[in-house]
């Protein structure tokens, strides 16, 4: 099996100005994203997606063109099924040969950021064409389920302060039996109103619900402590990405200081960006997550706590 062609799309669709949200990536007036696609000589074709930015709306120019003028042509006539090495030959750059003699990655640059997420869209559209190759889904691949019970939907109830979202997360999960919803920012005043909501809207999720808050890793290592120690009496299910990804240490310190589950690693897109083993703090913080998770596999409300524009 070879690789015949990979083409990347740009897929940009406007969003209606009532139905537009603000939150802490800005006002969303669109969703972009781009679209891989992998054909293959024996007539199998594979998906992926790739985003420039976390939020919605982004200019995929640069995402796009990656993938298809540099990226492209290291793939065409390859075997789609080598996901390993070609994941480390679209890492490594000019390098691939070394590292794949040597066996560990010698990146040129692009270590992080749109290369990543180019890669990651690559990735998923070569694990696509494995399972169609071999009739199983790709989940299968992967280690199979967990349990039986599956996972609820979690649409997210967006609006423009934490007593809107409150409300909007308990009618959502009436309906669906799950709700994620953003509100708050690092502000006394915003994170005190965020407490409310938190406080409130679990009354409305359901028997067995939780509720998760999403700060998108934008509180310092303080201000994640404070809100922390103001929503204690809350019964969050868990508190996400409470600082920004880079500072391992001060995601440990939060979880050394609160009872509160916390939840990380979203930011975190390959293996080198994790930590070491031998970095005692960091992996007790993530031994710690990812028994939390384990704890609170449901989808459950959830509530996003960022610096609101």
């Amino acid at each position: 099996m070879k690789i015949k062609s990979v083409e990347a799309f740009w897929v940009h669709i406007p969003i209606p100005p009532e139905r537009q949200h603000t939150s802490d990536f800005g006002r969303t007036l669109s969703f972009d994203g781009t679209l891989v696609r992998i054909d293959t000589e024996c007539g199998l074709t594979g998906w992926g997606e790739a985003k420039a930015q976390v939020g919605g709306m982004a200019q995929n120019q640069a995402l796009t063109c990656m993938i298809n003028e540099e990226f492209a042509p290291l793939l065409v006539g390859e075997d789609p099924r080598d996901i390993t090495r070609l994941w480390e030959t679209l890492y490594s750059g000019s390098r691939a040969h070394y590292a794949l003699r040597e066996g560990r990655v010698l990146p040129v640059l692009g270590r992080r950021g749109i290369t990543i997420s180019a890669i990651s869209g690559v990735d998923c559209a070569l694990w696509d064409i494995l399972g169609k190759s071999l009739g199983v889904p790709v989940w299968r691949l992967l280690g199979g389920r967990r349990a039986e019970r599956r996972c609820r939907p979690m649409p997210r109830a967006a609006g423009p302060g934490p007593t809107r979202s409150a409300s909007s997360c308990s009618a959502i999960s009436r309906a669906a039996g799950s709700a994620r919803s953003r509100c708050g920012s690092a502000s006394s005043t915003a994170t005190r109103a965020t407490r409310r909501a938190a406080c409130t809207a679990p009354r409305g999720v359901g028997t067995g619900s939780g509720l998760m808050c999403d700060a998108h890793g934008t509180l310092s290592v303080a201000e994640a402590k404070r809100f922390c120690r103001l929503v204690e009496d809350c019964n969050l299910a868990w508190f996400e990405e409470p600082v920004t990804a880079d500072d391992k240490r001060g995601q440990a310190e939060v979880r050394a200081a609160t009872d509160i589950p916390i939840a990380s690693g979203e930011s975190r897109v390959h293996p080198p960006r994790f930590p070491r083993s031998g970095d005692a703090r960091c992996g007790r913080h993530h031994a710690a997550r990812s028994r939390d998770l384990r704890r609170h596999h449901r989808g459950d409300a959830h509530l996003g706590l960022g610096q609101r524009a």
